[in-house]
């Protein structure tokens, strides 16, 4: 009989615990659909209260669930045509990105930037960038770093110096310290086919500069040979390439030497 109760006892505690954390993610699940209508309200007081109020909710959930719901209600104002709406709305994906340590909390953030990542008006899309850069630099990036490169695709081939520079950083950022060799090597690519490809007149040295360093980087960084490969043979094409001046192309054939010697 003792040894029943006890049983009992056990089991009744076990259920105790299996229930608890659940009763509070129920109650953020509860909250956050209440705000759900409200997120899209055309009145901005309701829709910027109901922001702050998803944001909040979303850093104080356990579990990812929750914060991927968040994320997803947090997309509508994210691609508001105005500043004052949208770029808080990125700010909190960040955030809440960085307050869980699930890479799949992080990709639907990432994911998520991708409306203001295209926007037609630099400011935003320098915030969208710095986003990208502030949730790679809190992650594990092996995890991650494909999504983020993908997504500063588009902001690599802007015509716009003011946001392809920024994105050229933050692809390097979300590479080194990555270990991950698909999107390394996806990232060489599209600073080949993009930043050293362009053909700009005014700002087209400083633009082909911060690319070379971005692919000797990722190169150096990069404990497989098949990238440092890719790195060493972009950088030989760029040292080469007529329409590069004379100080990028000595610069190119620095960093393909560069990596050469570590290859060997």
């Amino acid at each position: 009989m003792n040894r029943y109760r006890l049983l009992t006892l056990a089991a009744v505690l076990w259920s105790s615990a299996l229930y608890a954390q659940p009763a509070d993610t129920l109650h953020i699940a509860v909250e956050l659909r209440s705000q759900t209508e409200l997120m899209k309200s055309a009145d901005t007081r309701t829709r910027v209260d109901a922001l702050h109020r998803v944001w909040n909710l979303a850093l104080e959930a356990p579990d990812s669930e929750n914060k991927i719901r968040a994320i997803r209600m947090i997309v509508d104002p994210v691609n508001s045509s105005s500043d004052q709406i949208r770029m808080p709305a990125v700010f909190a994906l960040a955030e809440i990105a960085n307050s869980s340590k699930d890479p799949a909390v992080k990709i639907v953030a990432i994911h998520a930037l991708r409306g203001p990542i295209g926007s037609g008006q630099v400011p935003i899309r320098d915030v969208a960038i710095d986003a990208i850069n502030n949730i790679t630099a809190n992650a594990r990036k092996s995890e991650i770093a494909l999504a983020a490169v993908i997504l500063l695709h588009e902001p690599l081939e802007s015509s716009n110096n003011g946001v392809r520079i920024p994105a050229i950083n933050a692809t390097v950022n979300a590479i080194v310290g990555s270990d991950n060799s698909a999107a390394a090597e996806q990232a060489i690519q599209y600073l080949l086919d993009g930043p050293m490809a362009a053909q700009a007149a005014i700002g087209g040295m400083e633009l082909r500069m911060m690319a070379i360093h971005a692919i000797e980087r990722i190169g150096m960084d990069s404990a497989d040979s098949r990238v440092k490969t890719k790195a060493m043979v972009a950088l030989e094409a760029g040292a080469t390439r007529g329409s590069f001046e004379p100080e990028a192309k000595q610069r190119a054939k620095e960093a393909a030497t560069r990596i050469q010697s570590a290859l060997q």
